[in-house]
């Protein structure tokens, strides 16, 4: 099938390493996964051997009627998965997908910001992203930290492009984001993440506009990690 620009299709096709995804998916024995842009179903197919409730969810009208063909026992929603309502979900279900590069970060967001986060989420994702993800201090950036809140995130593997169909230009990276027990965040604090990363190379004081002299806020927001900014939002650090 030629695959739709439009829609950021690379479709996945090393039968082992595929194998080896599924099965670190397998090891965490979830009772549902939900698969986000199943594609041609190359995992669908090998996950739905093992756990008879899978529920797909692919925007591509003619993709999601073809793995309706194949399996009646399949789940299958036609729909962007930005838009989709998770009430329709029910237990505690394994995200997973091979993700468009274009809307990854959007996917990840919707999903470990949700009630429904609470195994694991595996997806495959472009390598420049995921490094963003799992960054530390002094490399902090706005991504890492809002993901903190929610998860840690845990490269597993990187891969080449030669394991996708047509050939993305980039390499991809196999990510898993584990859920965190949630920390009580104030309100208004993801806007002062945001305010702080204003200007990545400029200090604290700089972005956030505040006129105390202390010597945390001489640093870059890249050299904080996330109790350090919820602790300097509250003004225990000034």
């Amino acid at each position: 099938m030629k695959r739709k620009k439009s829609l950021g299709q690379n479709f996945f096709i090393n039968e082992h390493l595929g194998q080896k995804i599924v099965t670190l998916i397998l090891e965490k024995n979830p009772k549902t996964v939900v698969e986000i842009g199943p594609g041609e179903g190359f995992f669908t197919r090998k996950i739905h051997e093992q756990i008879p409730s899978l529920i797909c969810i692919e925007k591509d009208d003619i993709l999601a009627k073809r793995l309706c063909d194949k399996s009646k026992s399949l789940i299958v929603y036609n729909e962007d998965f930005l838009d989709f309502d998770f009430k329709k979900l029910s237990g505690k279900p394994l995200f997973f997908g091979s993700l468009p590069y274009n809307v990854s970060k959007p996917i990840i967001r919707k999903i470990i910001t949700s009630e429904y986060f609470t195994e694991s989420a595996f997806f495959i994702i472009q390598k420049e992203v995921a490094d963003k993800y799992i960054a530390k201090k002094p490399n902090n950036n706005l991504l890492s930290l809002m993901t903190d809140i929610y998860a840690t995130p845990k490269r597993l593997f990187n891969i080449k492009s030669g394991s996708f169909r047509p050939k993305p230009k980039v390499t991809s990276t196999f990510i898993e984001f584990i859920p965190k027990e949630k920390i009580s965040i104030p309100n208004g604090f993801e806007n002062f993440l945001k305010l702080a990363f204003r200007s990545p190379r400029k200090t604290l004081k700089n972005n956030l506009n505040l006129k105390e002299n202390s010597p945390i806020l001489k640093k870059r927001p890249a050299e904080l990690n996330l109790n350090e900014f919820v602790m300097l939002f509250n003004r225990k650090m000034v």
